[in-house]
């Protein structure tokens, strides 16, 4: 009988292997689709037959090309890394009869010659050719494979550097995947710029710079929990931390995402427009997200204080207890770190009132209340489960605990709330009009309503059956109370804050309304305004600057450059220092410059 051999484990990896390269396969041929139908229908509209099969002509061709170009890329790379991680490694056998040499030898032969040959043309007709450069295709392509290559250099420089400076093991293959990975993303990272305009690489530099600070960030943590516990006297034999190898644990953690943090924002995207990405990485990711990081870490480590003094601490020893307070210290200091950062980042916003500006002040009103929302739940549940156990809060008993984590969160998300809400009202009180047609604040305030309402509705169904279900099951006592604390504590809450809210919503209406009768006899004989914008075409900016300024607004596309995108803070200010009563704003790659204009009814004959 002929020796049929069963695929082994060396075949199961090959074949994991090939599928795991097809990953980012699938994600390009989605973006490529999305390219091509978004082509499609623009050449439906704007290009007649003709021009529309050419176009789509080149969308099919782009589709294919790049990701063909994406796939030889990624295969030649983990055939060039497997190689070169072998000469690296410090296995004395440096040839082995695997599968896996073979799939190497096989990825580095036969894809990298046909990537070169393949990216060498792509780079002569993207000389060539403006509209390919410019082209979604090739802006995905980038995006994809700069995302990729960073993410990958990363991890593998990680476990470089920790097998450097920490005592894990060391690897060729790591240190093969980071230079190889490196080498990609730097190659790519000048090919990009060199040859497209800026504003098409606009996601891989916001999405670089989240990567690099949430990387950065955690691995500053890292680093100085284990500082903060040796200084605290908190290292013990039974807790990891408090030697020099600990303190060095984050510290490649910290050192790859700083390196990818000052790469895509410090030196790319800090001075560049302010356009809505920017402002969603600063607002959301660094501002919000520092604050709350901040908030979170200042609670925990107010209540194991309060819990060691006044209340039921689970551990005997002041060391056991507090084993969490470095890292939680580490954690408030890097938040704080961040939100200051990127504060003062929008600086130049704090000088007038803005819509950026209101947005920083009503998202940080919103993460207070959200912190100050949750200790007044836990205030009620509490009171509920003490009421319905019969223990004493003054004394102690099970629901102490819980009462400090409630009075600490009120103590840290009540005084944040109100001082960001207490300047919103005072310029609702200085300037009502400006304030009161604000869309951020008209945003809050609804967005709030709707969410403490929705929430408010689902507990109430909740409450009402659980008390059913004891009710029918054969009576309500004690142990029911107990049962719906949580749903009485959050039904109580969010009630109060969508009336809250609600109430404030309707006083800015009715104000707004009265606002609008005093304005409207003084404005009414005032023609409006005459603004010509030539720039990047986008139609929402016209409507928004209508809104906000009240002027007449058209629009033209600039076609001889790529111009940055524009700002409706930076339009309403340069309208505002240019008092003419027609301008023309022309945007360039570096800002806007406004010219007053004069309307004439000449006509030429």
């Amino acid at each position: 009988m002929a020796d049929v051999r069963l695929p082994g484990p060396e075949a199961g990896t090959v074949i994991i292997g090939i599928l795991g390269s097809l990953v980012p396969l699938a994600l390009l041929a989605g973006v490529a689709a999305v390219v091509v139908t978004v082509v499609r229908r623009r050449g439906t509209g704007e290009h007649a037959a003709g021009d529309e099969g050419l176009v789509s002509g080149h969308a099919v061709r782009r589709f294919f090309q790049y990701l063909l170009l994406a796939g030889l890329l990624f295969s030649a790379a983990s055939g060039v890394a497997g190689l070169l991680g072998r000469l690296l490694d410090r296995d004395p056998v440096l040839v082995r009869d695997d599968s896996g040499l073979a799939l190497q030898l096989t990825f580095t032969l036969i894809a990298l010659p046909i990537w070169a040959a393949l990216a060498w043309w792509t780079y002569r007709r993207l000389r060539e050719d403006a509209q390919e450069s410019r082209s979604l295709g090739w802006a995905a392509y980038l995006t994809l494979v700069g995302l990729v290559s960073l993410v990958v250099a990363m991890v593998a420089w990680h476990g470089a550097l920790a097998g450097l400076l920490t005592e894990a093991p060391y690897r060729g293959t790591q240190l093969a995947t980071a230079v190889v990975w490196t080498a990609i993303w730097a190659a790519h990272h000048w090919w990009g710029r060199s040859v497209t305009p800026g504003g098409h690489l606009r996601p891989l530099l916001l999405v670089g710079s989240l990567v690099g600070l949430g990387t950065a960030a955690t691995g500053l943590a890292q680093t100085l929990s284990p500082a903060l516990r040796e200084l605290l006297g908190l290292t013990r034999d039974t807790l990891v931390g408090g030697t020099v190898d600990d303190i060095l644990t984050g510290a490649p953690t910290f050192l790859v995402g700083a390196a990818a943090w000052v790469v895509y924002w410090a030196l790319a995207t800090a001075r560049g427009p302010r356009d809505t990405g920017w402002l969603a990485l600063v607002l959301l990711a660094g501002v919000a997200g520092g604050l709350l990081a901040a908030v979170v870490a200042a609670s925990l480590l107010g209540y194991a204080v309060l819990v060691w003094l006044v209340g039921e601490p689970a551990a005997r020893t002041a060391t056991d207890h507090f084993s969490t307070v470095p890292g939680e210290l580490a954690v408030l200091a890097v938040g704080l770190v961040v939100w200051w950062y990127h504060r003062e980042v929008l600086g130049a916003t704090r000088e007038r009132r803005t819509e950026v500006r209101r947005v920083y002040e009503y998202l940080l009103s919103a993460v207070g209340l959200l912190a100050a929302a949750a200790g007044l739940v836990m205030v009620l549940v509490t009171v509920v489960e003490a009421i319905a156990s019969g223990s004493d809060l003054v004394v102690g008993g099970s629901a102490l605990n819980a009462l400090l984590a409630a009075l600490v969160l009120l103590a840290v998300g009540a005084p944040v709330w109100w001082w960001h809400w207490r300047q919103a009202e005072h310029a609702r009180a200085t300037a009502a009009a400006a304030e009161l047609r604000s869309p951020t604040r008209r945003s809050y305030l609804l967005v709030l309503f709707g969410l403490s309402g929705v929430a408010a509705v689902v507990t109430l169904i909740t409450l009402v059956y659980l008390l059913l279900e004891d009710a029918l099951a054969g009576g309500v006592d004690l142990e029911t109370m107990r049962s719906i604390r949580f749903p009485i504590g959050i039904l109580a809450t969010t009630s109060l804050l969508s009336a809250y809210h609600w109430t404030v919503f309707r006083a800015d209406r009715a104000a707004l309304s009265g606002t609008a009768s005093q304005e409207r006899p003084v404005t009414a004989s005032a023609p409006p305004r005459q603004v010509l914008l030539v720039g990047a075409a986008d139609p929402a900016v016209v409507t928004e600057l209508q809104e906000r300024s009240g002027a007449r607004v058209q629009l033209l596309r600039r076609t001889d450059l790529q111009p940055a995108p524009w700002s409706v803070d930076d339009l309403v200010a340069a309208l505002d220092e240019a008092p003419a009563p027609a301008v023309v704003v022309l945007a360039g790659t570096d800002g806007v410059t406004v010219v007053p204009v004069e309307l004439t009814n000449y006509t030429m004959s």
